[in-house]
């Protein structure tokens, strides 16, 4: 099963972070390691701090699994 939620991506090095929400967390989570290793992340601020102090130093974690609406 897919879940959806909300999600937390920690900068273990600083303790900032970004929270989003997804349908499918799993793809999220992808999506988001696909752009920032790409250097093309739609957050600026989160893909210099990807870019300042390496992918080993942050965290995805969700915050809540909610059930998808049919």
């Amino acid at each position: 099963m897919k879940k959806s939620g909300i999600y937390k991506i920690l900068n273990i090095k600083n303790g900032k972070f970004y929270i989003g929400s997804a349908v499918w967390l799993n793809n999220r989570f992808y999506n988001h390691k696909t752009w920032l290793r790409k250097n093309s992340h739609h957050s600026d601020h989160l893909q210099n701090a990807w870019n300042k102090y390496g992918e080993e130093n942050f965290i995805f974690e969700v915050i809540e699994e909610c059930e998808k609406e049919k």
